[in-house]
């Protein structure tokens, strides 16, 4: 499934710059890897593979069908999002965490990263997914829907800072009586690939 989009031709007023280049959503396929880990690198630093998030994503795969890049008309990756699995607890419901979500620093403010959220979000609706949860900027993922409103009785499996750990749900409900430590539930790699990394 692809998205085609003009970046800045979406989203709030704020966001875009008329001159940013048009761009395709698709999902990630495993010729992406590279040039994945590359952007996150330009954009999140050597210090993103540190974060609380990535113990959750270590050593398993994104949710199935839920790893999404953003595609420039040469055809370079210039944004990405993936959604895992998790479980809210011990012996909770079923949830996904997002992230991470990044988009190539030169081109930041040009709606990428908002067309990627509504996808990825549009997305796990579709296949039936609950609820969605990530540690972010409340500012910034308010306008999709996420609050810290429901998360108060879950924890990340280290340091995190608390009022930046949002959720949405998709379903009405989905995390009522949701407590405890949020655990990996993903599909694990059986095989370490050669260049392939979660």
């Amino acid at each position: 499934m692809a998205l085609r989009a003009q970046a800045g031709s979406r989203g709030a007023p704020d966001e875009g710059a008329a001159q940013a280049p048009a761009f395709v959503i698709l999902g990630e396929g495993a010729g992406d890897v590279a040039a994945r880990e590359a952007l996150l690198d330009r954009a999140m630093g050597p210090k993103r593979r540190k974060k609380s998030s990535e113990k959750l994503r270590r050593g398993r795969r994104p949710s199935e069908g839920l790893a999404f890049v953003a595609r420039d008309p040469s055809g370079a990756v210039v944004g990405t999002v993936r959604l895992w699995d998790v479980r809210l607890g011990e012996g909770g419901p079923s949830a996904l965490l997002l992230g991470p979500l990044a988009v190539e620093p030169g081109l930041k403010s040009g709606g990428i990263g908002s067309a990627l959220m509504r996808h990825a979000t549009a997305e796990a609706a579709r296949l039936g997914h609950g609820a969605i949860l990530l540690v972010g900027d409340a500012p910034y993922y308010g306008r999709f829907g996420f609050s810290a409103d429901r998360t108060g009785a879950l924890a990340m499996p280290g340091p995190y800072e608390r009022h930046r750990l949002l959720a949405r749900e998709l379903k009405e409900g989905a995390l009522d009586g949701a407590t405890g430590t949020i655990k990996a539930a993903g599909r694990k790699i059986k095989e370490q690939v050669p260049g392939f990394v979660a």
